[in-house]
């Protein structure tokens, strides 16, 4: 098995515990009537995939290898801490609770917070580089 496969495996492992105790964190903090919860790890996620993204091409060669990283971190990491599936089915689940408002608020917050999320983390490394 090639080393890209276990930085993709670790990363995805130790992202997937972090979003169920971030939405059990929220879930716990503010109900479930709201997913709380997804939006936090899509928008979180968002930025940090910025900042990786942004920071990558700026490490030397020498120090780190940046495909390395970009598979620890971006693709297993982000791919187990991020919840699109989630974010989906439970937009889903509001538009069939009959809860319009909501589902489309889920919809504008995730999508919209999520872009400028990731624009943020990208500005704020390209403005520390």
């Amino acid at each position: 098995m090639g080393a890209q496969y276990i930085f993709v495996f670790l990363g995805g492992g130790f992202g997937a515990v972090c979003r169920y105790l971030a939405t059990a964190f929220f879930a716990a903090r503010f109900g479930a009537a709201f997913p709380c919860g997804t939006l936090f790890v899509n928008v979180s996620g968002s930025f940090l995939m910025g900042l990786i993204m942004g920071l990558l091409p700026l490490l030397p060669r020498g120090v780190f290898l940046p495909e390395n990283l970009r598979l620890l971190l971006a693709v297993g990491f982000l791919g187990g801490f991020t919840t699109f599936s989630s974010f989906s089915m439970e937009t889903l689940a509001l538009l069939q609770g009959a809860n319009a408002p909501y589902a489309l608020l889920n919809i504008v917050a995730n999508v919209f917070l999520g872009l400028l999320a990731a624009w943020a983390g990208l500005l704020l490394i390209r403005a520390l580089a």
